[in-house]
């Protein structure tokens, strides 16, 4: 095998010490990545905080879109309204003038 490695097929490590001490601090490192990987799925409360502050984030977005439809649907009743308003006073000025000519 190569010498690339920590140990070698044999169980020997590599021959230059400064290579030896570079690998060394890589596994920690990644040891140390791993151990807090772990620490963050065990830890419930946590976990369980983030989750509620997700949902409050999508709750919040859901409550804007619905405050912005909701917005948007009160501005459109206004002119439904003029308009069943003018078709009102046309029908009655009809019937007003139909019963004049009769």
């Amino acid at each position: 095998m190569s010498s690339d490695t920590t140990t070698t097929a044999g169980g020997s490590a590599p021959a230059d010490p400064d290579r030896l001490k570079a690998e060394i601090e890589q596994t920690r490192q990644d040891l140390g990545e791993t151990a807090s990987a772990l620490v963050a799925k065990t830890d419930v409360k946590a976990r369980v905080r983030a989750k509620a502050a997700d949902v409050a984030g999508r709750t919040t977005a859901l409550a804007g879109t619905a405050r912005d439809r909701l917005a948007t649907t009160v501005r459109r009743p206004v002119p439904v309204a003029v308009i069943a308003a003018v078709l009102s006073a046309a029908t009655v000025a009809l019937v007003l003038i139909r019963r004049r000519r009769h």
